[in-house]
């Protein structure tokens, strides 16, 4: 059999697998995505991507793409209930992200459902030669010294390849069985006591509800049935409805006539119903002990599994996947140590188990009847959105500071602001580039980036110096007085004009010094954060 070679096999085609496999190539660095799948998802899953999800899309090139989805979407998640003249105002979402709006150069939160935003990142990742191939499962895999052998098989013709990978990118959802083959274990609440139907149906309902804008939804609450119409479509559109096993209610009884007689029920007249599938889900609370096994890596649901409630899972899994690819990517191409690798865990198991945890609360637990013994999340513990949303700081070997390193690694730490700190994500500030009005994070690259301000002569010796020593290009970025017009930058970031923040690739700072007495030390700290010897 001929065996394949490729730098990274990722398996699971679902936000966090795309992402990998997009922002991988961003990098330089090839991969195979095999999904068993037939295609992408044609319903919207996953509704609302955050603002730090957005501007990682926006490095990626795909902003207006993305923007152009939310085209014509109201501000409401969910809109009047059906039948009634009672208009509930369920949540607002730009009345819940409007104090972040200066954090950003991205709107808050955004409607791009799942259904959009995989096509895009799909053509994307195509455009620019990735292989993805759909219709395709991981049969079996061993991982060595070396690297990772692994099967592959086409699902429609059952012919077999083998591949050679260097890593393994296992993006292959909650129950992820590349997890449960290297026995990683996990911890959380697991199956959440909330039993959900989706029925995906064909009908003239539209016109029920001409007040409907884009991705709305309509709440439905009468005596006979309740639950939320969401559009796919044109007349395409799917309504979620929950069951009760405490009261001897299954799944199974969600058949074909009784869902068209549901949704007749719900739009309270005759209608024509196509009932195209009826899919059962439960959410879940979990996540994995270990991001890394070996050679083999979790992303998304396998890593981090958590239900919608405050909007984590996508968004979750799309920072977990760039946090990891320019640490793969560097490792690949030796320019970082292998130790580079373990700060993946070290970084983001915290984020993914904090959000795990917050996401038992939010607004949608509204517009759900559950059973009085589910999960939530005591009112002292809940944190502000500002912390589920980018008030993170990684603490690891590939963040420099002269703070003393956690007390428990487990526990994320939490900033109250993000004003250039160590491991925070580089401030955003509005200054002028070449006549334009940019954000401090359009002048990020795929590499590393040194913010200076006015005094940046010796920033800029010392970059060079460590470029050429280290083999790592370091872009230097004078942000001083002719760029930050309006003093936006040096006020966020309190930096006096000899210091300077060095951004790492996924936009977040690896070291902080302020004043130029430090430059000295960029060698010494580029190598401490790719984990490489001085």
């Amino acid at each position: 059999m001929t065996v394949k070679h490729v730098p990274v096999l990722i398996v699971g085609a679902g936000a966090a697998g795309l992402a990998t496999s997009a922002l991988l190539a961003k990098h330089g660095v090839r991969s195979m995505l095999v999904e068993k799948r037939s295609e992408t998802f044609i319903y919207p899953k996953a509704r609302n991507l955050s603002f730090r999800s957005l501007e990682i899309l926006r490095g990626l090139g795909l902003a207006d793409e993305i923007h152009a989805i939310a085209h014509g979407v109201s501000d409401m998640l969910t809109r009047p209930t059906l039948n009634s003249a009672d208009e509930r105002r369920a949540f607002d979402v730009n009345a819940i992200f409007a104090p972040f709006k200066d954090l950003s150069p991205e709107p808050g939160g955004q409607y791009c459902p799942q259904s959009a935003f995989e096509p895009i990142l799909l053509a994307h990742i195509r455009r620019d030669g990735g292989e993805v191939r759909y219709n395709t499962g991981l049969d079996s895999f061993e991982q060595d010294e070396g690297g990772i052998t692994a099967v592959i098989r086409d699902r429609e013709s059952g012919e077999t390849e083998a591949v050679r990978a260097d890593y393994l990118v296992a993006a292959d959802g909650v129950h992820s069985p590349i997890r449960d083959a290297v026995g990683v274990t996990t911890a959380g609440y697991g199956a959440l006591p909330i039993y959900v139907v989706f029925i995906y149906f064909r009908a003239p309902w539209r016109k029920f509800v001409p007040q409907l804008e884009g991705g709305d939804g309509i709440q439905v609450s009468n005596p006979d049935v309740e639950g939320i119409f969401l559009p796919v479509r044109d007349d395409f559109g799917m309504f979620i409805t929950t069951y009760f096993p405490g009261r001897g209610e299954t799944a199974d009884q969600f058949t074909a006539q009784r869902c068209r007689e549901l949704l007749t029920k719900a739009v309270g007249e005759p209608i024509d119903v196509e009932v195209i599938d009826v899919a059962p889900w439960q959410p879940y609370e979990r996540v994995a002990d270990q991001f890394r096994c070996g050679r083999v890596f979790l992303v998304g649901d396998a890593a981090h599994t958590m239900p919608p409630f405050k909007a984590g899972g996508a968004n979750t899994a799309i920072q977990s996947a760039h946090n990891l690819a320019w640490k793969l990517a560097a490792v690949l191409k030796g320019t970082a140590g292998p130790d580079l690798l373990d700060t993946y865990h070290a970084e983001r198991h915290p984020v993914g188990r904090f959000n795990a945890r917050q996401s038992l609360t939010g607004p949608s637990l509204a517009f759900l009847k559950l059973d009085d013994n589910r999960p939530t999340l005591p009112a002292q513990e809940e944190a502000p959105m500002f912390a589920l949303l980018i008030g993170y700081q990684y603490r690891s070997a590939a963040v420099v500071s002269d703070e003393p390193g956690p007390t428990d690694p487990d526990a994320v730490s939490l900033v109250q602001e993000l004003r250039g700190q160590p491991g925070t994500r580089v401030p955003h500030a509005w200054v002028v580039d070449d006549g334009k009005r940019v954000s401090t994070l359009d002048l990020l690259g795929p590499g590393f980036t040194l913010f200076t301000g006015d005094d940046d002569a010796a920033w800029s010796e010392a970059a060079a110096k460590a470029s050429k020593t280290i083999g790592v290009p370091i872009t230097v970025r004078r942000i001083g007085t002719a760029l930050d017009v309006d003093g936006a930058w040096a006020a966020v970031t309190g930096l006096a004009p000899g210091g300077a923040l060095l951004v790492r690739p996924d936009d977040f700072v690896g070291w902080r010094a302020d004043s130029c007495a430090q430059e000295a030390d960029l060698d010494r700290v580029m190598s401490q954060i790719l984990g490489r010897a001085p």
